[in-house]
């Protein structure tokens, strides 16, 4: 997310009396094991055979273990198109394992983002710092 997006959220939710939440991170709660969770090889967008992506054009090559702002649980097939409806930077696109474990904010079951945010602005964020190992947003640090 960048910070102009950041400031018009803020924006928009003091002027309308309501504080910003984490959906506004796009925070996912893990499905299952989680193991493999909000990785491209469990989005049902993901082509395996092709290590392509429904949403991206024919020449973004995607692989199974990345993951992006997109994501869609599912079953991934190589039997749908490909609409080139986004390019994987404006998706948010990343070769890496975005769950809360891995990120950089993650301690001892808390998002030390969500925290600070909340804490600093209380007025504009109402964000719940208790986040789950196996979840994911798209605010995540490595």
């Amino acid at each position: 997310m960048r910070l102009t997006d950041l400031a018009s959220l803020m924006e928009a939710a003091q002027g309308g009396g309501r504080k910003i939440d984490r959906s506004a991170f796009i925070y996912l709660e893990p499905k299952g094991s989680g193991r493999d969770f909000a990785q491209c090889k469990t989005c049902f967008m993901f082509m395996p055979g092709k290590e392509r992506c429904g949403i991206f054009g024919r020449d973004d090559r995607v692989i199974a273990d990345a993951s992006c702002g997109l994501y869609v649980k599912g079953e991934p097939s190589d039997d749908q198109e490909i609409r080139g409806s986004v390019t994987p930077k404006a998706a948010g696109y990343v070769e890496g394992q975005v769950r809360c474990e891995n990120c950089s904010w993650y301690v001892n079951g808390e998002c030390e983002l969500f925290a600070m945010l909340s804490q600093r602005m209380p007025d504009a964020f109402d964000l719940d710092p208790n986040v789950k190992a196996k979840g994911c947003c798209n605010a995540w640090q490595g």
